[in-house]
């Protein structure tokens, strides 16, 4: 166990849900079930679903490239953290389902890429139990999941990255972030990708 950080595997995903559940049902309690409520409640898990998926989508890259207790933990931990997105995501769609219900805006069906994600997350949560991973297979596992990581690295990235022109001081430090980790992600496939020069 890393004496670092001792929360492993199936507690982080109890952790974060615990986390994520609570400071939602003290928004609702707080705010009372209206608009502005869920549109918080929107804002909050797009945010916490981006801090999880960040920390699954730089683990391999940061342990290959700079190897240390924080980057093993990422690593061994990284489907776990996957699973702790995929839930806060779905109190994301919640969220956005109590918007609906609220007022004529349905960003479900007006969203199509948003939608795409979802389906994404749903393959790439159910295909990290062994069985389903088992009958999917290993090549069209590591495509599914590499396109999925992606594709939803893209979708937060712009995501954040339009909101650049209500707030570019709250929303930068985020976009930053999503392009410093697909950095990462490039360096080191740069330097797979290198051939060691033969004198």
């Amino acid at each position: 166990m890393n004496k670092l950080l001792p929360i492993q595997k199936w507690q982080i995903v109890q952790w974060s849900t615990l986390i994520i559940a609570t400071v939602f049902a003290l928004i609702l309690l707080a705010e009372g079930m209206n608009e502005e409520s869920f549109r918080l409640l929107i804002r909050f898990t797009a945010r916490s679903s981006c801090i999880l998926f960040l920390l699954a989508f730089i683990a391999s890259a940061w342990q290959k490239l700079k190897p240390s207790q924080v980057s093993k933990w990422l690593l061994q931990n990284r489907r776990y953290l996957g699973l702790s997105m995929a839930i806060s995501h779905g109190l994301h769609a919640v969220a956005i389902a109590g918007v609906a219900v609220l007022t004529s805006e349905n960003m479900v069906r007006d969203n199509f890429g948003a939608n795409l994600g979802y389906v994404f997350i749903l393959l790439m949560t159910i295909t990290s139990f062994k069985r389903p991973a088992a009958i999917l297979g290993r090549r069209s596992w590591k495509i599914l999941h590499t396109v999925g990581m992606y594709y939803l690295w893209l979708s937060f990235t712009v995501a954040f990255a339009e909101k650049l022109g209500e707030s570019w001081l709250f929303y930068t430090p985020w976009v930053v972030m999503l392009i410093s980790a697909l950095i990462l992600r490039l360096i080191l496939l740069i330097k797979k990708t290198e051939k060691p020069i033969v004198t």
